[in-house]
């Protein structure tokens, strides 16, 4: 074997590589959630289904997608990062509730105790200020 072919090979090899754990950390990151309401996110409200999410761009961690598994529905929003005192054993959504509507508040991941936390939208500060929170 010349050295220009073993060369590609190697990058080959290593590209691959990376490819590999790139999607490994993905599917972690945005693993599918049942949501058995329907919700307001990104000044949308979403069916009741299962949805993933994940960053919208993998170079940051402030705009996110949450998108239906059939990949027809979703939705971009901004979010803050917010830390808890212990490693999250699941993906987890926070929602508010308001009487029967639900804003989605923050995001979990699976391994990490840091989450995401969603700027309160408009329309959820006009209902809060009518109606009690639940969480």
């Amino acid at each position: 074997m010349n050295k220009q072919a073993f060369g590609t090979l190697t990058m080959l090899t290593l590209l691959l590589t990376m490819t590999a754990i790139s999607v490994s950390a993905q599917s972690e990151r945005s693993k599918i959630t049942n949501i058995p309401f329907d919700f307001i996110v990104g000044g949308k409200t979403l069916p009741a289904g299962d949805y993933t999410v994940e960053p919208n761009r993998r170079d940051s961690l402030n705009v996110w997608l949450l998108q239906s598994r059939d990949g027809n529905v979703n939705a971009l929003f901004t979010t803050g990062s917010v830390r808890a005192s212990e490693t999250q054993e699941k993906t987890k959504f926070v929602f508010h509730k308001y009487g029967d509507q639900y804003f989605l508040s923050q995001i979990w991941t699976i391994g990490g105790n840091s989450g995401r936390e969603l700027t309160m939208p408009r329309l959820e500060r006009e209902v809060a200020k009518n109606s009690t929170r639940q969480t």
